[in-house]
């Protein structure tokens, strides 16, 4: 009964939610200059959460409920989460690409660290390489640079939000947030330079500078063209925001008159670091707990905001959407291009626009798919981190650093014991192969009929388009896998004889490649005689060298076949013989039998592909032929599933 209850105060917080936002829909459009933009109450999630490509806002339901947020408050974070939206949209990549802007910075603070690491003899320790060094610097700029964002984020909503220009409302709202930030405490555990940065909203809240541990100068107490430098930035972050005014503005600005107070309480932080030599030499020892460059990540597990790499990861997909919209007006305009040259003609690239059009939607969906994909082949999960000296008291380092604590009882101070335990974010690589090889062997007999053609050139286009969306992504995510990858693709034909339509690659040759993608679904006709499958697969046996056989074997290459066909080999027996020798050679075979075929053909179907195999590898589709291209993206999908998330 109370799970009953339950969902029905859930349902019932909904509607409410979805009301209220409705009375608020005018205004947000005003402030997100997006009259598309839903938002959707979700009672799984526990932090905002934007799908750009869907042009949503989830909404953490239960926790407004669990924390029992009032509008006031719920509208607040709304408004908070979207401040940047508008920017976001319109330069997404500048977002993305910030530590190129900063690069100046990234490499003087760079230098400074190594040199010290330097003095400190220990520059050929692989804890402290050039790579983990710069990698630690992009890392804090770009926390510095959410930091300030979120500061100019609370700016702007107050600025741009008429609900909190009402005194009271203001009033309600810093206790509010004072209540929820508890963060004035805790600054003096902070870095300098961290406490420098999140200095800014403590003192918009408590209208008092916070005390930064161990700094020469506390830097609030400079002055900048006659004013203290909080109220300096505060007064240029607002006329930036009522001048509607880019990150590219703001980041100028940042340069100038905020990193550099930054830079210097990282620099006295950094000399007063004592370092040491790394105790275990593995693959990668920047994340010991004795290395300060560790990549240490802590989820706020209170906070409702995206965080940084959430919004990392939207800032992608909204790069990633202005790409898709670059290579649909792209496909749009196919038919200008001039590839008679290569055997195409004006009338083939319009029939070719034809089947790209009609295969759009598919083809989106896959867009989807392959983001999702690539964006899991590179994670970061959780770790629990025991013996810190922040944290939460953990029993089990107490009990083993119990004489250091009755010492430090002796003493009165607790600082720097490591009885705390902490979970960090650590990143999980996977081992991805170098190149993949996907070859199309598509039956083009004279029992090929308009239908099952129609079938065919639909697969194929389809196919064929989204592993080249998937080659686009691979590409531009290089270096988040921490590795290139390549997909590549292949067509042959096959009838009495057999012919290589579409090449695996072609270097500098995109009008090349484009000419094949076309020939591969245009070309498709049904005039090529016999279903002599035996003497192509024969042939691309043959191919397989011993060096690509041990490479296939030992993961650094993949090679996957997707065979077609409306009916049974001519010459089954050899078909078996070069299916099971692929097989053998870790070769991945897949077949489709499409249209009605007698009882003898789906036999010897059965026998080629599925009989005396470990598993099967043939399906017959059989009169259902508009399957077909649904059944062979899923299988192409899977297979690079497999390889990208196994």
């Amino acid at each position: 009964m109370n799970d009953f209850d339950e969902n029905i105060l859930k349902e019932q917080s909904k509607e409410n939610f979805k009301d209220f936002l409705e009375k608020e829909k005018r205004s947000l459009i005003t402030y997100t200059k997006d009259s598309n933009l839903m938002y959707i109450p979700d009672e799984k999630i526990e932090k905002f959460h934007m799908v750009p490509q869907k042009q949503s806002l989830y909404l953490p339901l239960s926790l407004f409920l669990e924390k029992d947020l009032n509008n006031l408050e719920i509208i607040f974070h709304i408004y908070y989460e979207l401040a940047l939206y508008s920017d976001w949209k319109k330069n997404a990549s500048i977002y993305l690409n910030r530590k190129k802007s900063f690069q100046k910075q990234v490499d003087e603070m760079s230098k400074f660290i190594l040199k010290k690491i330097e003095s400190e003899g220990l520059q050929n320790d692989r804890a402290y390489s050039e790579i983990v060094i710069t990698s630690y610097v992009k890392r804090e700029i770009t926390d510095f640079l959410y930091t300030m964002d979120r500061y100019y984020s609370f700016l702007k909503v107050l600025q741009l939000s008429p609900i909190y220009r009402d005194v009271e409302n203001f009033e309600n709202l810093k206790i509010y947030l004072k209540k929820r930030e508890g963060q004035r405490e805790k600054i003096i555990e902070l870095p300098k330079h961290k406490a420098y940065s999140n200095s800014f909203m403590i003192i918009e809240l408590f209208s008092e500078i916070p005390k930064i541990d161990r700094v020469i100068k506390n830097p609030f107490e400079e002055k900048i063209f006659g004013q203290d430098l909080f109220s300096f930035v505060r007064f240029n972050f607002i006329k930036q925001i009522n001048r509607n005014n880019t990150v590219l503005e703001r980041d100028e600005f940042i340069k100038s008159f905020v990193y550099p107070s930054f830079e210097k309480l990282w620099k006295e932080e950094i000399e007063e670091i004592t370092l040491q030599k790394s105790k275990v030499e593995t693959k990668d020892t920047s994340n010991s707990s004795e290395n300060p460059f560790s990549d240490e990540r802590i989820e706020d597990e209170d906070g409702l905001e995206i965080s940084k790499e959430d919004q990392e990861k939207m800032l992608q997909e909204m790069v990633e959407e202005e790409v898709d919209i670059s290579s649909d007006v792209e496909d749009i305009v196919k038919g200008r291009i001039d590839l008679e040259a290569y055997g195409v003609s004006q009338q083939e690239q319009d029939l070719f626009n034809y089947y790209s059009q009609k295969v759009f939607k598919e083809r989106q969906e896959m867009k989807n798919f392959w983001r999702e994909l690539i964006g899991n082949a590179k994670k970061e999960v959780n770790v629990k981190k025991k013996e810190q000296r922040k944290g939460k008291l953990d029993v089990d380092s107490l009990i083993k650093k119990y004489p250091d604590f009755l010492e430090a009882e002796k003493k009165g101070s607790y600082k720097n014991l490591p009885i705390f335990s902490k979970y960090e974010l650590e990143k999980v690589s996977k081992e991805l192969p170098e190149k993949i090889e996907i070859s199309f062997l598509i039956d083009n007999s004279g029992s090929m009929t308009k239908s099952k053609i129609e079938a065919g050139r639909n697969a194929l286009a389809v196919t064929l388009l989204s592993l080249e969306d998937f080659n686009e992504y691979l590409s531009a995510n290089s270096e988040k896998l921490n590795q290139n990858v390549e997909v590549l693709s292949e067509t042959w034909f096959y009838g009495s004889n057999y012919y290589k339509v579409k090449k695996f690659k072609y270097k500098n040759n995109s009008k090349k490649e484009k000419s094949d993608i076309i020939n591969s679904i245009v070309k498709l006709n049904g005039e090529d005689g016999a279903t002599d499958d035996a003497s192509l697969l024969k042939e691309i046996n043959k191919n397989i060298s011993g060096k690509q056989e041990l490479r296939i074997k030992n993961g650094k290459e993949i090679k996957i076949l997707f065979q077609i066909t409306d009916g049974a080999s001519s010459f089954p027996g050899l078909a078996k013989e070069e299916v099971k020798e692929l097989i053998d050679k870790n070769v991945k075979v897949f077949a489709f039998q499409i249209g009605k075929t007698s009882e003898k053909d789906q036999e010897l179907f059965n026998f080629v592909w599925n009989e005396g195999h470990e598993n099967n590898h043939g399906v017959i589709i059989g009169e259902e032929i508009n399957k077909l291209p649904t059944e062979l993206l899923k299988a192409v999908g899977k297979n690079l599933e497999n390889i990208f998330r196994k």
